[in-house]
């Protein structure tokens, strides 16, 4: 195996050494081929600037003295020390990103197999307004600071300079660019090269072959471009039979959970609509049925709220296997982040470069999607497919489409799946934000009168499909009458109950009492409720990472207000929040209007 590469990262005082090694972590630290070094430094642990070990000089000497550090060194009153363990990284045939010192580039070419110095560079004028800016130094001694003499870098040595004059992502994106040139000139070329070139020429590849190219992805064969590059191609070609292959070696690379039921269910949905949180209560129907359903769920990206963020309103959900199983024992079902049980270092890679660059292929994704079933021991899968604006897709006919693609892949891996396309085309519920649509999943379990039609009706729709495949129902309209009969009786709310208990039951999060309310313009009737607008709303307002934020919606599709009625209310816990989706609001409500003459 080849050695990594040690990249010494030097520069003046302003350069911004820390702000591209740190931006630099974001871009290449997921894919495991790069570790970005960790210094000791003679300070206190989580003093300002970068992430270090903090210690004091006595330790310090301590370990310099037990050979603890590859390279140890002074500068300005400090003492640094990059641990002698990196060596072995490089062993492994990572390469290691490391802040250093120029004075030390001549001991690091000695105690490395291959240095590479990166020298971050910057006009004099940049390095003395980011100096001053720290505001830790006068004009005079950020001048003498700048115009410091400083060794020539060694001329025998490869280095790469980078210019840090402009925004700070340009920046990063030249010191990732220099970092990637190197690792790619001198890494041999994984076996499976010539296969991804093929993909990236729109062929079609097998199942055998789609292994070795994931498998060399993993392990770090490949720079970030020609992922991406690989990423798009499939995006753009990927037949039927490559969708099934994908699928089947996605599950290899993930750890499989095994249930002894016949029949294990499970439900997804491609998202996009506000609020429609039925999994929160199609769950506790099913469980209440006796049917087993192990529900791994995401946290959101881009919307207001993931199953997950609300489920963890109430519990904890960042379970391990262990604790699913347990959970299944005792109740049947969970309601649980995916993170930690059925996302492979795959989806890690991936999602590092996917989600930047807004790759969505409905194609890859549902390969992605059947293969977590499969490792989440799913035998029964209903999947929704919501169409409309706003959502993934566009129009019923593309849901339909995809609909049977899913239903075609899930049976040749040997499920059973059922694609339903529904409305997308505005919120369902009344809440929008983790802790508010949690309140409207208590009112339907509840039967408050003040319960949401809509919500309880889809969330009725789907735990009816799903209960007909249980053998002592059979059918749909069997499934409904159950449904409503477990749902009425109180004995769905009784299994999620049991289920919060089970997993971990934590103080509930109540919606956020600071309010702001967005009224009508004018009298009109309610012709559309842009759901991605709204659910971009809450999130202005901190969904979902503060749980009492969001959005309560006062009106529906077709409402008739007067001007000045209330729309809606934004929730926020911070005054900051709610005045930033007030004023968001005030630009764009999310609420179109058919005004009255």
């Amino acid at each position: 195996m080849a050695q990594g590469i040690f990249f010494f990262v030097v520069g003046p005082s302003g350069a911004g050494k820390d702000s591209l090694i740190e931006g630099a972590r974001a871009h290449l630290g997921t894919s495991g081929r790069y570790l970005f070094a960790r210094r000791t430094i003679t300070r206190p642990s989580g003093a300002p600037g970068e992430d270090h070990a903090g210690v004091t000089p006595e330790q310090f000497q301590a370990s310099v003295a037990a050979g603890a550090f590859l390279l140890s060194w002074h500068a300005h009153g400090l003492s640094y020390g990059l641990s002698a363990e990196l060596l072995q990284v490089l062993e492994e045939g990572r390469h290691v990103i490391a802040n250093g010192s120029r004075k030390m580039i001549r001991e690091a070419a000695t105690r490395v197999p291959h240095l590479v110095v990166i020298e971050i560079t910057a006009s004099p004028e940049v390095l003395a307004a980011r100096i001053l800016g720290r505001g830790r130094e006068t004009a005079e001694q950020a001048s003498a600071r700048v115009l410091r003499q400083v060794d020539a870098l060694p001329a025998d040595i490869e280095t790469l300079r980078v210019d840090n004059d402009g925004t700070l992502a340009e920046g990063i994106g030249r010191f990732v660019d220099a970092v990637e040139t190197v690792a790619q000139r001198h890494a041999p070329l994984p076996s499976s090269h010539p296969l991804l070139l093929r993909k990236l020429q729109g062929q079609e590849l097998d199942e055998a072959q789609y292994e070795q190219v994931l498998g060399d992805i993993i392990a770090g064969g490949y720079v970030d471009s020609e992922i991406r590059a690989f990423l798009v191609s499939a995006s753009q070609h990927l037949s039927d039979a490559e969708v099934v292959a994908l699928a089947r070696v996605r599950t290899r690379f993930s750890p499989i959970m095994r249930w002894d039921r016949p029949i294990v269910v499970d439900k997804h949905s491609m998202g996009g609509v506000p609020g429609s949180r039925i999994t929160l209560i199609v769950v506790p129907i099913v469980a209440a049925q006796g049917l087993l359903m192990p529900k791994t769920s995401s946290r959101a990206i881009t919307s207001a709220a993931g199953t997950a963020d609300a489920m963890e309103v109430l519990a904890e959900v960042e379970l391990t296997p262990e604790e699913v199983q347990h959970c299944i024992a005792q109740t049947g079902a969970c309601i649980a982040w995916n993170g930690r049980l059925n996302h492979s270092h795959l989806d890690e890679v991936m999602n590092a470069i996917t989600r930047p660059l807004g790759i969505d292929s409905t194609r890859w994704a549902v390969a992605s999607i059947l293969s977590k079933k499969l490792t989440a021991g799913s035998t029964h899968v209903i999947v929704d497919l919501p169409f409309g604006p706003g959502t993934k897709l566009a129009t019923a006919e593309q849901a339909h489409t995809l609909g049977k693609l899913f239903e075609e892949v899930g049976a040749l891996l040997g499920l059973t799946v059922a694609a339903v396309a529904t409305d997308g085309s505005r919120p369902v519920g009344r809440g929008i934000g983790p802790a508010l649509e949690v309140r409207d999943v208590r009112w339907v379990l509840e039967g408050a009168p003040q319960a949401p039609a809509d919500l309880r009706e889809k969330a009725l729709s789907f735990a009816a499909r799903i209960l007909a495949w249980d053998p002592r129902i059979g059918s749909v309209e069997a499934g409904r009458e159950r449904a409503e009969y477990l749902l009425d009786g109180g004995q769905a709310l009784a299994a999620f109950e049991r289920i919060i208990e089970v997993q971990g039951r934590r103080v509930p999060v109540m919606p956020s009492p600071s309010t702001w309310a967005v009224c009508a313009p004018c009298a009109g009737r309610v012709a559309r409720l842009d759901g991605w607008r709204l659910a971009e709303l809450a999130r202005y307002a901190g969904a979902p990472g503060d749980k009492a934020a969001g959005m309560d919606l006062k009106v529906n599709l077709g409402t008739q207000v007067a001007q000045g009625d209330v729309l809606y209310l934004l929730h926020a816990s911070s005054a900051e929040g709610l005045e930033r989706a007030a004023e968001q609001a005030r630009i764009e409500s999310g609420i179109i209007l058919d005004e009255q003459a």
